[in-house]
């Protein structure tokens, strides 16, 4: 059954409804593909191939500067204190312990310096990037939580899926997945998904529409960043 295109339509036929409810339900498989994506599943049970995750390393770290840039973005835009120390707890956390993972993983992986110091960023990580900097910086604060919002949510969601089964041995794997699905990485995006809630049902209808759109197509990003990773072939969908 599809979903109404309208939040308001959304919760008279849900009426415990949340706003991030209907951005995922307005996302449909764009959201499911992201989340299960096979390169996902093979962090978790430990068949990863090192050339794909290497591919993935590489091009997630020539992310880690943009990413900071939208959480400052979004911490000048917040409009309390309270959403301000939130987003600049994380930025504190992915330029000091996320960034300590990259450069262990990758020297463990035998990646040179060199290869991934300097690395220009892949047609798939450039246009995930650009929606998630024009998004924060150009857009609404509305808009680029919800950009940062499907970002965050669906590392959640596999995340927390991988978890609940053995680590695998090797760490690189193992970490990932724990920065991913534990208290302090839930939390966060758990606030996020208020903030967008608190947010989301106050702005008219084309704003609504504006911001679902936008997580949809975080979510077809979400996907390509992955199968770039996974089959070496990226690809920026349409």
């Amino acid at each position: 059954m599809t979903s109404p295109r309208t939040f308001a339509g959304f919760a008279a036929a849900h009426p415990d409804a949340r706003f991030s409810d209907w951005l995922v339900a307005q996302a449909d498989d764009r959201w499911d593909r992201a989340c299960g994506h096979p390169f996902t599943v093979a962090i978790g049970d430990g068949s990863m191939p090192e050339a794909a995750y290497v591919r993935y390393l590489i091009e997630d770290y020539t992310f880690i500067t943009d990413l900071a840039s939208v959480l400052g973005y979004l911490v000048a835009k917040a409009p309390d204190m309270a959403a301000k120390r939130r987003l600049a707890g994380f930025l504190a956390l992915l330029t000091s312990e996320e960034n300590d993972y990259f450069l262990r993983s990758l020297a463990a992986l035998g990646v040179p310096e060199a290869a991934y110091a300097t690395a220009a960023q892949g047609p798939v990580t450039r246009a995930f990037a650009a929606l998630l900097l024009d998004s924060a910086g150009k857009g609404t604060y509305a808009e680029g939580l919800a950009c940062l919002l499907c970002a965050e949510w669906v590392y959640l969601t596999w995340g927390e899926r991988e978890a609940a089964h053995p680590r695998p041995d090797a760490f690189w794997l193992a970490e990932w997945i724990d920065l991913h699905a534990g208290p302090g990485f839930s939390g966060f995006v758990g606030w996020l998904r208020e903030e967008m809630d608190r947010v989301g049902p106050a702005l008219s209808e084309a704003e609504q529409a504006r911001v679902s759109a936008i997580f949809s197509r975080m979510c077809e990003l979400e996907f390509a960043f992955f199968e770039a990773a996974w089959t070496g072939k990226p690809v920026v969908p349409a």
